[in-house]
């Protein structure tokens, strides 16, 4: 009976020295960059809103300016521009009753919202005044972003795992311990979001928009050994 005992314990302790020679100790440690780009596509939202009496004259008084609209943005970026209608409405409109009055439909509003890709940014404003000239008469806005994203977000990766690795050596050197190998790197999310534009109707000869730069940001968190 004895003996059992004796071999149980040696047995546990064994397990214990093994944990203990498996251990690592590690440094987690997370990074951030942001990398600016210069912009080279828009979209342009144009719009027409009418409003009739009768539901079937606000459609058909929207699709025929909205035609227009269409074929004075073909004007200037040509046949095969990319075009899409993104949003359309037929609503009723009310009018303001009194108060204890039950409110009355008198007339309704049609609503077309078109997309264009513009990847030459000197036509924005061309393509704005061609449309309004058509019209259009609202402008729900511009959004600015770039054709390929691709190089610019690994940019931001390379340097956010950079900045992770230097945070690390860091808190090595305040801790007088050495840095070794790299045992796990993780992306914490890239993201540009777009510029955006937004106006209601414009007017005028000429519409002057700036693109501005892109902010294109990444995070990486990796953890590294040390000893």
């Amino acid at each position: 009976m004895r003996t059992a005992l004796i071999v149980i314990f040696a047995f546990a302790a064994t397990l214990g020295a093994q944990t203990v020679m498996t251990a690592r100790r590690t440094i987690t440690a997370t990074g951030s960059a942001t990398v600016s780009a210069t912009p080279d596509k828009a979209n342009v939202d144009l719009g027409v809103v009418t409003q009739a009496v009768a539901a079937q004259d606000a459609a058909t008084q929207n699709a025929t300016i909205v035609s227009s609209v269409l074929s004075g943005i073909r004007g200037v970026l040509g046949p095969n521009a990319t075009i899409t209608t993104i949003s359309y409405s037929l609503n009723p409109v009310y009018n303001n009753p009194a108060p204890g009055q039950n409110a009355v439909i008198i007339g309704y509003m049609a609503t077309n919202i078109v997309d264009s890709t513009v990847t030459d940014l000197s036509l924005i404003g061309k393509v704005i005044d061609a449309g309004i000239a058509a019209g259009a008469n609202r402008v729900q806005g511009i959004t600015f972003g770039l054709q390929n994203s691709d190089p610019i977000q690994s940019q931001a990766l390379k340097n956010a795992a950079a900045a992770a690795l230097s945070q690390v050596k860091s808190i090595a050197a305040g801790l007088g311990v050495n840095v070794g190998n790299v045992l796990q790197a993780t992306e914490g999310g890239s993201s540009s979001p777009p510029l955006v534009f937004t106006g209601g109707a414009a007017g005028g000869a000429s519409t002057p928009i700036e693109p501005g730069a892109l902010q294109v940001s990444a995070s990486v968190t990796i953890v590294v050994d040390i000893t």
